[in-house]
């Protein structure tokens, strides 16, 4: 028996037929290159004969067969093709292991699965599977260092190209299958075969095959390139090998990037067949980064469908008697009314029917459909006689105990609950703040109702048009019994689907300039995913900038202000939509007119225009698209990124989970007695479901206008791109309206310095737009590269002034309009505490009530007068930087207490259980900035420089602890971004800066030196609000501290505040007065006088972390909160 080592010295010419041309055309109908084919693949049969007339066994050889049992009279006819490539670790010389495929004619039956072998390896036991590098000709070498831009050196030549592969970290593409790995380097990317999906690692050790570890080197791009596929099973099981090996890759330090294929061809080698190989390199640039492709996972639906479906309208379901029935299907097949029959049945029956829903106004709508009322239209009962109805609609908010409906879930029992647009319903429930307060009681309550309804025969419906396993999951993990869900999948798409014309801009003002023209032809609907004036192109800026541009049409605005609003024609308009909005000529729409509301009048709208800046899902906004039901044009714009992440930001569930709960470890250690037990007082079941659906937020927002094209194309609409790559704008008007978005940003590691960088720049915003328009007023005709130009869109072309004019327009009614809400809202009546709680709960306000409201709110946060000034620095986010500032710069005694009372109220309002995603405690950001050293930098004596000792420790301490940063801070700490580009953005986190004011002059005169720094001391009144903060703090202090001693209620709690001490009678130090030399260190006094009362409360808190390894012996020490700090930021790992 030859071993394989010595397969190379067999006398491979006695057998080879080389290639023979029924192979050589099965590797050229992949796409290969002939090259390829003759330099890797040989026909090879099972018997030959040498010189010498000796028989040889070729195909036994190169497999490792044993030839007695093989057989060689029963398996002489016994023919295919073998292909093999380089081998990396034996000098780039051909490889002995490689593939064999057997001829259709002379097949090999594979024991294991009962049917013939497609491929066969070579038998050297568990764990011998290796890759193929096939080798390349010249040709192709030359074509990927072109395609990568590498040059190939003398040097490079002699050890071939893979090893130049290796050597200059070009990007690979990782394939299952020598053919298509062929048909990829013909196209000039670098391939490498797999045996199969799983052959990347070992499934015993969880690493990575030697070779590919080989290849996996720091920062190389890696794409992954598996098969389409349309079986469940085998999904799951491509889904599964990705993960592995993309996460074994990203360990390795590769940038990992995952490339779909959107069928219907299986293989990459038959889609650049059928589609070019232009539709190739479309989808590699397009591929998602690793962790965006798992949370694009979490979209999907894997469980089994009972009923397969693919029909335009679903009807006449046999839904299942009792149990968790789930339908999947698209917007607008029907799914309410599949209902219908069944509710009529139960009411026949006398069997109750409960609808939830996320948004009233949808509830209302799913209710009228079905025949039930919704609970606030029903009159004159009595809430216990609530109980006793049939069945009705609420809205998820009011699902618990002490809310209107007094509702309990022992009144359901055996009856049906209908969760219409599941996904949203519990994405709603679970991170939406108008359920914060009640959050824990409802989930308890739901949990309730779920574990009722099924332990009683009763039927749970839960139905989505993009319903996913992570619906289904929660819903399951709900009760303890195993649950079998019956599935109903309606594959169908629309066979016609819109014509979409979606913009590629920088900003939304080319589409905006579309309006004129079908505004000619009769009445358009603008769907948009903002209301405030503070955003330019929101619902309330766009109606003003189309009132001025259209001065006799009729323009309804709907929104959450106008729809509750008694004075404003939208007021309640849900219930008339179709009727109110034939009457109008443009119609601006909010998600206020969310799923679920349907627009179904004819012969009205000649267009839908969109415009998105990532305030809601992609998903949510092309449903906001299809409220009008006829198939008419659709315009969209979509902002790059969205500005709204959720916890981390990150696209990785169990990161946006360990992140999470980090952060309030973190806060926990550093609040010592508190009588907390994260792993009790939580439900893992909740928080991994917030963390799967916030992941797939972030996915989107991340690569919105991205995940909005595709989301297009996938349900079966006809796009055009239309790009302004070819604009040629003044710089200035393109640089300043991207500035106006959070969501241009296009490095990720910069966005937080970004933020800094634009404060920086503050100088270059003064100018306005007409100004700049007027100072270069060329215009060029608006060209567009890859699509449909724009000017053939209209009757007028469209000259680059058009859009620069709309820019201008629409930025001086933001800014018009923010100043003249600013100033009624500070003119508004003042109220009383009761009245503020009336007209709070209050569903039906005007406009001047709401603006009382603002007004009262702002009281109560600044304690100085309400000014349109005010108004809009907390628009911008003031409130939560003085907020820090005030922390940061007095005794932390008074973030710890208010860190205490959140922490109690969570505690109470759950019952002793806490949403974790809801505990948002300061006392980790404050201690974090202290220890880095922040205060240092806010001395306005002092001229600081990037080569400062101080700087350079922040710099690099920023640099090691970045992660925890992250965590405590949401601040992206890059190590792209320069020492004093850290501590900008830091000093950000509080609305503060360092002002360059100068440079250093070199010893010749000349100047050209470090930049210097200075911190200026804000004018913008913080100091008087600081100053009453804190008296109120200090007179909250004594009060809490004697009302919880008097009542002896919430004894760890009190116990706490016992603990920390009364503040000083004169003021405690502020900022200002800290002496420099030993800023950073807590220098305030009396803390002397609190160590034995701090020590004598140690002991071990409920994160497994003892007091007593964070607490030094001295508080008084320069190095407390440099130790406390080091050991904070590597608690938790």
């Amino acid at each position: 028996m030859k071993s394989l080592q010595n397969l190379r010295s067999i006398e491979t010419s006695c057998w080879s037929h080389k290639t023979a041309a029924d192979h050589v055309q099965e590797w050229l109908d992949s796409g290969v290159d002939p090259g390829i084919i003759a330099l890797n693949v040989e026909t090879l049969i099972d018997t030959a004969v040498n010189g010498y007339a000796e028989s040889l066994f070729p195909i036994a050889e190169r497999l490792n067969w044993n030839i007695t049992r093989f057989g060689q009279k029963t398996r002489s006819h016994l023919r295919g093709w073998w292909v093999s490539g380089v081998d990396p670790f034996n000098a780039w010389q051909r490889m002995a292991w490689g593939r064999f495929k057997p001829d259709a004619a002379t097949p090999v039956l594979d024991r294991t699965k009962g049917k013939p072998a497609k491929y066969l390896s070579p038998r050297l036991g568990a764990g011998s599977s290796r890759l193929v590098l096939l080798d390349v000709p010249q040709s192709i070498w030359d074509k990927v260092a072109q395609r990568y831009n590498t040059p190939i050196t003398p040097a490079d030549r002699p050890c071939g190209f893979w090893c130049w592969v290796w050597k200059w970290n070009i990007p690979v593409i990782v394939t299952e299958g020598e053919k298509k790995a062929g048909c990829l380097l013909t196209q000039g990317y670098a391939a490498i075969a797999l045996p199969g999906i799983f052959s990347g690692y070992r499934k015993e050790t969880q690493q990575l095959i030697p070779e590919l570890a080989y290849f996996a080197t720091v920062d190389r791009s890696i794409y992954i390139c598996f098969d389409y596929e349309t079986k469940p099973k085998i999904i799951k099981n491509i889904n599964l090998a990705i993960t592995k090996l993309g996460t074994l890759l990203d360990a390795a330090g590769c940038s990992v990037q995952v490339i779909t294929l959107p069928g219907s061809q299986k293989g990459v080698d038959d889609f650049i067949v059928a589609h070019g190989q232009q539709s190739f390199e479309d989808l590699y640039k397009v591929a998602l980064p690793l962790q965006f492709w798992l949370a694009s996972r979490l979209w999907a639906l894997t469980y089994p469908a009972a009923i397969a479906l693919n029909t335009p309208y679903v009807s006449d379901l046999p839904y299942p008697d009792s149990g968790l029935a789930c339908i999947k299907s698209a917007k607008g097949t029907g799914k309410t009314t599949a209902l219908q029959p069944l509710i009529q049945k139960a009411a026949s029956t006398g069997r109750k029917v409960l609808v939830i829903s996320h948004r009233i106004q949808l509830g209302r709508a799913i209710c009228k459909d079905i025949g039930i009322d919704w609970i606030e239209e029903i009159k004159g009962l009595e809430i216990q006689n609530l109980q006793n109805l049939s069945g009705y609609g609420l809205c998820i908010d009011s699902l618990h105990p002490t809310s209107q409906a007094r509702f309990n879930p022992q009144s359901w029992k055996g009856a049906i609950v209908i969760l219409d647009e599941v996904e949203q319903v519990l994405w709603h429930v679970l991170n939406s703040s108008t359920c914060y307060q009640h959050r824990i009681k409802i989930l308890e309550t739901l949990r309730e109702l779920v574990q009722v309804v099924l332990s009683s025969g009763g039927l749970i419906i839960a139905q989505d048009a993009d319903l996913s396993d992570v619906s289904i999951d929660y819903l399951k993990g709900l009760v303890d019994e195993s649950i079998d869900p019956w599935i109903v999948v309606n594959d169908w798409k629309p066979e016609t689907g819109w014509a979409v014309s979606f913009y590629d801009t920088k900003n939304p003002a080319p589409l905006l300039s579309q309006v004129s023209e079908f505004i000619q032809k009769g009445a358009v609907y603008i769907a948009v995913d903002s209301q405030k004036v503070s955003g330019k192109w929101s619902s309330k800026n766009l109606e003003t900038y189309l009132q001025s541009c259209y001065p006799h049409k009729r323009i309804l605005r709907i929104d959450s202000e106008s729809v509750a609003d008694p004075l404003h024609p939208a007021y309640e308009i849900l219930k008339r939509l179709n009727q109110v909005i034939s009457t109008y000529d443009i119609v601006l729409a909010t998600p206020t007119i969310g799923t679920g509301i349907s627009i179904d009048i004819k012969g009205h709208f000649q267009a839908v225009f969109g415009i998105f800046q990532g305030v809601t899902s992609d998903t949510e906004s092309r449903q906001a698209l299809a409220r009008v039901r006829e198939p008419v044009p659709r315009l969209v714009w979509a902002a790059r990124f969205g500005p709204r992440k959720v916890g981390n930001g990150s696209c990785s569930y169990q990161d946006v989970i360990h992140s999470t709960t980090k952060a309030v470890k973190y806060n926990i250690a550093l609040l010592k007695e508190v009588d907390f037990d994260i792993d009790v007082q939580t439900d893992p079941i909740t928080l991994r479901s917030w963390a799967k659906m916030a992941a797939r937020v972030n996915l989107s927002l991340w690569s919105y206008r991205n995940e909005f094209h595709n989301g297009l194309v996938m349900e079966g609409h006809k796009v055009t791109t239309i790009s302004d790559d070819s604009l040629n704008l003044p710089p200035d008007i393109r640089s300043l309206d991207a500035e106006q978005f959070d969501t241009e940003q296009p490095d990720i590691e910069q966005l937080d310095s970004k933020q800094f960088n634009s404060q920086q720049t503050e100088k270059s915003k003064t100018q306005s737009i007409e100004q700049i328009i007027q100072e270069d007023p060329q215009g060029n005709v608006l060209k567009l590269s890859g699509g449909e130009p724009l000017q053939e869109q209209n009757d007028e072309a469209i000259a680059k002034q058009t859009i620069a004019e709309i820019l201008a327009q629409i930025k001086a009614i933001q800014q018009q309009s923010r100043l003249r809400e600013a100033q009624a809202i500070s003119r508004a009546a003042d109220l009383t505490f009761t009245e503020y709680n009336r007209l709070k709960d209050q569903r039906s306000k005007t406009i001047a009530e709401r603006y009382a409201q603002t007004k009262h709110e702002l009281q109560r946060r600044y304690p100085i007068p309400v000014t349109p000034e005010l108004k809009i620095k907390d628009d911008e986010g003031w409130y939560a930087q003085l907020r820090l500032h005030y922390y940061l710069s007095h005794d932390l005694s008074f973030v710890q207490l208010r860190d205490l009372k959140e922490l109690q109220e969570h505690l109470d309002h759950g019952n002793g259980k806490v949403a974790l995603q809801d505990v948002k405690l300061l006392t980790a950001q404050v201690e974090t900035l202290r220890v880095l050293g922040i205060l240092n930098f806010l001395d306005s004596d002092r001229r600081v420089r990037a080569t400062d000792t101080d700087v350079q420790q922040l710099y690099e301490r920023a640099n090691q602890y970045r992660h925890d940063i992250k965590t405590i801070l949401n601040l992206t700490i890059s190590n792209k971004m320069k020492p004093i580009e850290v501590i900008q953005a830091l000093l950000g986190k509080l609305g503060l800066k360092l002002t360059c004011v100068g440079r250093d002059v070199a010893q010749d005169g000349r100047r050209g030196g470090l930049r210097v720094y200075q911190y200026r001391q804000p004018e913008d009144g913080r100091d008087i609000i600081f100053a009453q903060w804190q008296q109120q703090e200090t007179i909250a202090q004594a009060t809490e501290t004697t009302e919880t001693k008097e009542a002896s209620q919430h004894a760890a709690t009190s116990a706490l505040i016992s603990m920390i001490p009364i503040a000083d009678p004169d003021p405690p130090s502020d900022i200002d007065q800290f002496d420099r030399s030993k800023a950073g260190s807590n220098q305030l006094q009396g803390k002397t006088q609190k160590q034995s009362s701090l020590n004598s409360y140690r002991h071990r808190i409920n994160v497994d972390v003892a007091l007593d390894s964070l607490l030094p012996d001295s508080l008084a020490s320069h190095q407390h909160h440099e130790v406390l700090a080091i050991k904070l930021l590597t608690l938790i790992r």
